[in-house]
């Protein structure tokens, strides 16, 4: 079978081709076409012996409807197609000159199938328009732009058309719309926790929890390793040099206003602590519905109380004794609970191949010393002492993993303080778990929020060293890879789940504005303006605009009921508010 060129008009389209093209599509065909002749060439149209075209339909559909324009709307097509404007300016000259020629002379290259019997031809009208394969959207993302795909028809996010939105009785969720109604945030390998939305959700989380830095704070100010935190790295040679545990070189050795010098340090730059939004995600994006849920290096209470309220069953071993019973305290009533051991004998508490998520956050090295215990992993003398604790420690909780779960460990890499280069910290973890058969599956960039990170830069860049301001998010996958679409069912998120959207049984509207009105104001808000409508038989709808956002009130007279939801920058305001709803 040979390629040949021949006039458009010799060709017919078929009429019994059950491929259809939707208009947006049919679009973007011209616009590939317009931008890409040469693809003609390479994707010939495929006819029979009376030129009715079997394979190609929508090539010709699409050259047809080019042949109709005129020389201008072809120019103008073409100038707003992305793949021409990145073209130089001769290319683009040479393409306008290339379809100004061809529409003197429309055509297109085919190829014969004369070779094909009648039902040969019925089957590859079928088979030519099957699509066996799926786009591997890893390799895509790392060759090609977004919006390049797009505008060449690939569906590069196709969202649930099933999902349908509510009636109003709060029996359904909204229709998912955007990558954030359906994964909390959009699943990239980079997460920016300095976005709005992000820092929203960070706030009612933080409410939620009651936990702004100060359980941990209070935990971690009573040992002497962290309130002295600089004059514990500075003085480890001279302490052990001495034989003196930290404590006894504090007495002995430093007077009392360096001490007060160096804790308000301490104070002042605050301790780290797990990011909520990033937990949700965690449990979401790589747990199950109702799953178990542990962490061998708990630290503060954020993931277990996350993953707690989310539905889940979680189990934390954290070391130190005070931030055991802390978490416990803050996790009272969820299913969760804190275990005060050494993460080295997770095995002993979990029983093996149990667990559905682990996540943890393990120590950095030396940047954060939790306390002055031998069997801390921030207080090891040497990094090889420090991995070996997080190998025995991650290589136990491996084994009380089920198969085919995910494993989620939040790393970032450290410097040696005495020669300034990086430690292969990230990469040591990643030895670790695929030393016991565990690989690594997805690595996401979380950039950090710290606000003194351009203050750093300036001084860091004295020694050619760059301000780091983002972790590392490893996760690894213990089982066949290719049986996680199977073992995990689709991601439908709903946002009721941090939604303080309430029912009322009041439906009259005068009552109820009246009401709300007084308890808006009371709460704090300014109103700017309010808007109602009756709707026809019944039911109402009222909006009031506020300076800090907006209220809506909706009744079903036919249910009995009133959904309202408030929508507010100003989180105190939006608490008091809360407050007050709880009368209902």
């Amino acid at each position: 079978m040979k390629t040949e060129t021949v006039h458009l008009s010799q060709i017919q389209v078929n009429g019994a081709n059950p491929r259809i093209i939707k208009d947006d599509k049919f679009a973007k065909l011209i616009n590939s076409i317009l931008a890409l002749p040469k693809m003609l060439e390479l994707r010939p149209i495929v006819v029979d012996n009376t030129m009715v075209a079997l394979g190609g339909n929508m090539r010709y559909r699409a050259l047809s409807a080019i042949a109709s324009m005129t020389a201008d709307e072809i120019r103008d097509r073409l100038n707003s197609i992305r793949d021409f404007q990145k073209k130089t300016e001769a290319e683009q000259q040479l393409l306008i000159q290339f379809w100004e020629k061809w529409k003197d002379s429309p055509n297109a290259p085919v190829i014969k199938a004369s070779e094909l019997t009648d039902e040969e031809q019925r089957e590859f009208i079928i088979k030519d328009n099957v699509g066996y394969g799926e786009w591997d959207m890893d390799a895509l993302a790392n060759e090609w732009d977004n919006e390049d795909l797009e505008d060449w028809g690939v569906d590069v996010w196709q969202e649930d058309s099933s999902s349908t939105g509510g009636s109003g009785t709060g029996e359904s969720c909204p229709a998912k719309t955007t990558l954030n109604d359906r994964f909390v945030v959009p699943p990239f390998s980079i997460l920016d926790p300095r976005k709005g939305y992000w820092q929203a959700r960070k706030k009612v989380w933080r409410e939620l929890i009651g936990d702004m830095g100060e359980s941990r704070n209070d935990t971690l100010i009573t040992s002497p390793e962290i309130k002295y935190k600089d004059l514990y790295q500075k003085t480890r040679q001279h302490r052990e040099e001495l034989g003196l545990t930290f404590k006894e070189y504090l007495e002995k050795y430093v007077p009392d206003d360096v001490k007060e010098r160096e804790a308000q340090k301490v104070l002042s730059a605050g301790v780290s602590l797990l990011d909520p939004v990033m937990a949700e995600i965690v449990c979401r994006w790589f747990g199950m519905e109702n799953c178990k849920t542990f962490d061998c290096f708990a630290g503060d209470s954020v993931f277990g109380y996350v993953s707690a309220h989310l539905g889940n069953e979680f189990v934390g071993i954290e070391l130190r004794p005070e931030q055991a019973q802390l978490n416990n305290e803050r996790v009272e009533g969820m299913n969760a609970r804190y275990i005060c051991d050494d993460g080295q004998n997770v095995a002993q508490h979990i029983e093996p191949e149990s667990q559905d998520l682990l996540f943890s956050c393990p120590p950095y090295f030396d940047l954060e010393v939790y306390s002055d215990l031998p069997n801390d992993a921030s207080n090891q003398g040497s990094y090889e002492d420090f991995i070996a604790i997080l190998r025995n420690a991650f290589s136990a909780a491996i084994g009380c993993l089920k198969e085919d779960r995910f494993a989620v460990i939040v790393v970032g890499d450290v410097r040696d303080k005495t020669t300034g280069c990086y430690y292969d910290f990230c990469g040591d973890i990643k030895r670790i778990f695929k030393d016991n058969g565990v690989n690594l599956y997805n690595e996401i960039i979380l950039i950090e929020t710290g606000a003194s990170t351009a203050l750093r830069a300036s001084r860091y860049m004295e020694s050619r060293k760059v301000a780091k301001m983002h972790q590392n998010i490893l996760v690894f996958y213990k089982g066949n890879t290719k049986e996680i679409k199977n073992n995990y069912k689709k991601i439908e998120y709903a946002s009721e789940d941090l939604d303080f959207s309430e029912w009322i049984q009041e439906t009259n509207p005068q009552k109820i504005r009246q009401m709300f009105d007084e308890w808006l104001r009371k709460a704090g808000f300014n109103i700017l303006c309010f808007t109602d409508h009756h709707f026809s038989p019944q039911g109402y709808t009222a909006l009031w605009l506020l300076t800090e956002s907006h209220f809506a009130v909706h009744t079903f007279p036919e249910f009995g009921k009133t959904y309202i939801e408030l929508s507010s920058c100003n989180l105190e305001f939006y608490q008091e508010f809360l407050k007050l709803t709880k009368e209902l």
